[in-house]
Protein backbone atom coordinates (compact mmCIF):
# COMPACT_ATOMS: atom_id res chain seq x y z
CA UNK A 1 0.00 0.00 0.00
CA UNK A 2 2.86 2.17 0.74
CA UNK A 3 4.51 2.25 -2.42
CA UNK A 4 1.33 3.18 -4.46
CA UNK A 5 0.13 6.05 -2.32
CA UNK A 6 2.69 9.31 -2.18
CA UNK A 7 1.94 12.15 0.61
CA UNK A 8 2.62 15.51 0.47
CA UNK A 9 2.05 18.70 2.76
CA UNK A 10 -0.46 21.09 0.98
CA UNK A 11 -1.65 24.39 1.99
CA UNK A 12 -5.49 24.99 3.61
CA UNK A 13 -6.75 26.49 0.59
CA UNK A 14 -5.59 23.77 -1.28
CA UNK A 15 -6.91 20.96 1.60
CA UNK A 16 -10.22 23.04 1.60
CA UNK A 17 -10.96 22.61 -2.24
CA UNK A 18 -10.15 19.11 -1.84
CA UNK A 19 -12.71 18.68 1.09
CA UNK A 20 -15.26 20.86 -1.37
CA UNK A 21 -15.01 18.22 -3.59
CA UNK A 22 -15.16 15.20 -2.11
CA UNK A 23 -16.08 15.20 1.34
CA UNK A 24 -19.52 13.62 1.53
CA UNK A 25 -20.96 15.91 4.14
CA UNK A 26 -18.59 18.33 5.94
CA UNK A 27 -17.74 21.78 4.72
CA UNK A 28 -14.21 23.56 4.78
CA UNK A 29 -12.14 24.17 7.81
CA UNK A 30 -11.44 27.36 9.09
CA UNK A 31 -8.30 26.89 11.56
CA UNK A 32 -5.64 24.16 10.99
CA UNK A 33 -2.32 22.97 11.71
CA UNK A 34 -1.33 20.94 9.19
CA UNK A 35 -2.87 19.42 5.69
CA UNK A 36 -1.63 16.42 3.93
CA UNK A 37 -2.75 15.55 0.26
CA UNK A 38 -2.47 11.57 -1.18
CA UNK A 39 -2.08 11.27 -4.37
CA UNK A 40 -1.30 7.96 -6.76
CA UNK A 41 2.27 7.58 -7.15
CA UNK A 42 2.12 6.32 -10.77
CA UNK A 43 -0.87 8.82 -12.14
CA UNK A 44 0.24 12.22 -9.57
CA UNK A 45 -3.92 12.22 -9.31
CA UNK A 46 -4.91 13.40 -5.69
CA UNK A 47 -7.10 10.94 -4.65
CA UNK A 48 -7.80 12.62 -1.10
CA UNK A 49 -6.86 15.08 1.53
CA UNK A 50 -6.47 14.70 5.84
CA UNK A 51 -6.39 17.79 7.79
CA UNK A 52 -4.89 18.02 11.65
CA UNK A 53 -6.01 20.51 13.60
CA UNK A 54 -6.62 22.07 17.76
CA UNK A 55 -9.31 19.54 19.53
CA UNK A 56 -12.86 21.16 18.99
CA UNK A 57 -13.79 20.27 22.94
CA UNK A 58 -12.00 22.40 24.95
CA UNK A 59 -11.50 19.76 27.29
CA UNK A 60 -9.48 18.15 25.15
CA UNK A 61 -7.17 20.75 23.91
CA UNK A 62 -4.86 20.30 26.75
CA UNK A 63 -1.90 21.05 24.34
CA UNK A 64 -0.96 16.93 23.62
CA UNK A 65 -3.74 16.42 22.03
CA UNK A 66 -4.52 16.92 18.23
CA UNK A 67 -7.75 16.23 16.38
CA UNK A 68 -8.05 15.09 12.95
CA UNK A 69 -10.55 17.51 11.38
CA UNK A 70 -11.05 16.08 8.07
CA UNK A 71 -10.10 13.03 6.22
CA UNK A 72 -12.10 12.70 2.42
CA UNK A 73 -10.82 10.36 -0.42
CA UNK A 74 -12.76 9.15 -3.48
CA UNK A 75 -13.20 5.99 -2.45
CA UNK A 76 -10.49 4.66 -3.41
CA UNK A 77 -9.75 1.54 -1.38
CA UNK A 78 -7.37 2.09 1.64
CA UNK A 79 -6.71 5.54 0.60
CA UNK A 80 -8.50 6.64 4.39
CA UNK A 81 -6.79 4.19 6.01
CA UNK A 82 -3.55 5.80 4.64
CA UNK A 83 -4.04 8.86 5.73
CA UNK A 84 -4.74 9.02 8.65
CA UNK A 85 -1.71 6.73 9.08
CA UNK A 86 0.09 9.76 7.03
CA UNK A 87 -1.67 12.20 9.81
CA UNK A 88 0.08 10.28 12.90
CA UNK A 89 3.07 9.88 11.67
CA UNK A 90 2.99 13.96 10.74
CA UNK A 91 1.46 14.77 14.41
CA UNK A 92 5.11 13.18 16.11
CA UNK A 93 6.85 16.67 14.64
CA UNK A 94 4.49 18.84 15.31
CA UNK A 95 5.15 21.03 18.72
CA UNK A 96 1.95 21.72 21.38
CA UNK A 97 3.07 24.95 23.72
CA UNK A 98 6.52 23.12 24.06
CA UNK A 99 5.05 19.81 24.41
CA UNK A 100 5.29 16.63 21.41
CA UNK A 101 1.75 15.53 20.67
CA UNK A 102 1.01 12.15 22.47
CA UNK A 103 -2.29 11.55 20.75
CA UNK A 104 -4.71 11.54 17.89
CA UNK A 105 -8.97 12.31 18.49
CA UNK A 106 -11.46 12.59 15.73
CA UNK A 107 -15.41 11.86 15.66
CA UNK A 108 -17.38 9.64 13.38
CA UNK A 109 -20.91 9.62 12.45
CA UNK A 110 -23.20 7.57 14.60
CA UNK A 111 -23.99 5.56 10.63
CA UNK A 112 -20.23 5.38 10.24
CA UNK A 113 -18.60 2.10 10.65
CA UNK A 114 -15.15 3.29 11.62
CA UNK A 115 -13.60 0.82 9.72
CA UNK A 116 -10.70 2.82 8.48
CA UNK A 117 -9.86 4.01 11.79
CA UNK A 118 -10.17 0.57 13.55
CA UNK A 119 -7.34 -0.25 10.35
CA UNK A 120 -5.27 2.72 11.33
CA UNK A 121 -5.15 1.73 15.01
CA UNK A 122 -7.49 3.65 16.72
CA UNK A 123 -10.07 2.58 19.22
CA UNK A 124 -13.41 3.62 20.40
CA UNK A 125 -13.27 6.44 23.41
CA UNK A 126 -15.11 3.72 25.20
CA UNK A 127 -14.92 5.79 28.79
CA UNK A 128 -16.42 8.30 26.94
CA UNK A 129 -19.18 7.01 25.96
CA UNK A 130 -19.82 4.16 28.27
CA UNK A 131 -23.20 4.42 29.78
CA UNK A 132 -24.59 1.48 33.06
CA UNK A 133 -27.83 0.87 33.26
CA UNK A 134 -29.76 -2.11 35.39
CA UNK A 135 -29.94 -5.51 34.05
CA UNK A 136 -31.95 -7.80 36.09
CA UNK A 137 -29.44 -7.84 38.96
CA UNK A 138 -26.65 -6.13 37.71
CA UNK A 139 -25.78 -3.59 35.37
CA UNK A 140 -24.56 -3.36 32.17
CA UNK A 141 -22.76 -0.92 30.11
CA UNK A 142 -24.65 0.76 26.79
CA UNK A 143 -22.42 3.22 24.28
CA UNK A 144 -24.03 6.49 24.26
CA UNK A 145 -22.83 8.68 21.38
CA UNK A 146 -22.76 12.53 21.97
CA UNK A 147 -25.64 14.38 20.47
CA UNK A 148 -24.22 17.04 18.26
CA UNK A 149 -25.20 20.67 19.23
CA UNK A 150 -25.07 24.08 17.55
CA UNK A 151 -22.59 26.70 18.25
CA UNK A 152 -24.92 29.58 18.29
CA UNK A 153 -24.60 31.65 21.39
CA UNK A 154 -26.60 34.60 22.64
CA UNK A 155 -23.16 36.66 22.38
CA UNK A 156 -21.94 35.08 19.51
CA UNK A 157 -24.66 34.05 17.00
CA UNK A 158 -24.28 31.97 14.42
CA UNK A 159 -25.90 30.87 11.09
CA UNK A 160 -28.35 27.74 11.57
CA UNK A 161 -27.32 24.65 10.25
CA UNK A 162 -28.59 21.24 10.12
CA UNK A 163 -26.60 19.60 13.23
CA UNK A 164 -26.22 15.93 11.42
CA UNK A 165 -26.28 12.45 13.12
CA UNK A 166 -25.32 11.81 17.01
CA UNK A 167 -21.42 11.46 17.16
CA UNK A 168 -18.84 8.59 18.39
CA UNK A 169 -15.07 9.82 19.83
CA UNK A 170 -11.80 7.89 18.27
CA UNK A 171 -8.45 8.12 20.05
CA UNK A 172 -4.94 6.87 18.91
CA UNK A 173 -1.96 7.49 21.69
CA UNK A 174 1.32 8.27 19.47
CA UNK A 175 4.34 6.55 19.96
CA UNK A 176 5.70 9.44 21.58
CA UNK A 177 2.84 8.69 24.38
CA UNK A 178 4.75 5.34 25.61
CA UNK A 179 7.10 6.73 28.20
CA UNK A 180 6.67 7.06 31.40
CA UNK A 181 6.93 11.51 31.36
CA UNK A 182 4.30 11.79 28.67
CA UNK A 183 2.38 9.49 30.83
CA UNK A 184 2.91 11.74 33.38
CA UNK A 185 1.78 15.16 31.51
CA UNK A 186 -1.11 13.18 30.10
CA UNK A 187 -2.06 12.38 33.61
CA UNK A 188 -2.40 15.59 34.98
CA UNK A 189 -3.67 17.43 31.94
CA UNK A 190 -6.99 14.36 32.56
CA UNK A 191 -6.65 15.95 36.12
CA UNK A 192 -6.74 19.25 34.96
CA UNK A 193 -9.31 18.61 32.36
CA UNK A 194 -11.38 16.52 35.14
CA UNK A 195 -11.52 19.91 37.49
CA UNK A 196 -12.73 22.17 35.01
CA UNK A 197 -16.14 19.95 34.97
CA UNK A 198 -16.15 18.59 38.39
CA UNK A 199 -18.58 19.93 40.49
CA UNK A 200 -16.85 18.41 44.14
CA UNK A 201 -13.00 18.51 42.95
CA UNK A 202 -10.49 16.75 45.07
CA UNK A 203 -6.59 16.11 45.53
CA UNK A 204 -4.91 12.84 44.30
CA UNK A 205 -1.20 12.67 44.82
CA UNK A 206 0.50 10.88 42.29
CA UNK A 207 3.98 9.65 42.19
CA UNK A 208 6.19 9.41 39.12
CA UNK A 209 7.40 5.88 38.71
CA UNK A 210 11.14 6.67 39.79
CA UNK A 211 8.95 7.13 43.33
CA UNK A 212 10.46 10.92 43.72
CA UNK A 213 8.12 14.00 42.08
CA UNK A 214 5.00 14.18 43.75
CA UNK A 215 1.80 16.08 42.20
CA UNK A 216 -1.16 16.85 43.89
CA UNK A 217 -3.85 16.59 40.82
CA UNK A 218 -6.69 18.84 41.55
CA UNK A 219 -10.08 17.23 40.51
CA UNK A 220 -8.46 13.84 39.31
CA UNK A 221 -10.51 10.83 38.62
CA UNK A 222 -9.52 7.96 38.35
CA UNK A 223 -10.71 6.91 35.42
CA UNK A 224 -9.24 10.19 33.46
CA UNK A 225 -5.66 8.66 34.32
CA UNK A 226 -5.84 5.68 33.84
CA UNK A 227 -8.20 5.70 31.61
CA UNK A 228 -5.09 5.56 28.65
CA UNK A 229 -3.04 2.96 30.34
CA UNK A 230 -1.34 5.35 32.35
CA UNK A 231 0.96 3.72 35.07
CA UNK A 232 0.86 5.75 38.16
CA UNK A 233 1.40 5.17 41.62
CA UNK A 234 -0.66 6.57 44.17
CA UNK A 235 1.27 7.92 47.15
CA UNK A 236 0.31 6.57 50.58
Amino acid sequence: MAKRFQFEITDKATANAVVRQLHRHSAEIGVSVRQILIRDRNSQEILGVGILGRPVSQILDDGLTLEVSRTATDGTPHACSAILGALAREAQSIRLRGHTAYRLTTYTRISETGASLRAAGWRLDIQHHSRFVRHGLGVKRTIVPIEPKSWAHKSRTRPARPLGEPRLRWIKLLPTAHNDDAAFEMGRAAASARAKISANPFSFPVLRNDGVSQVDFIGADLWEIWREGYRMIASP
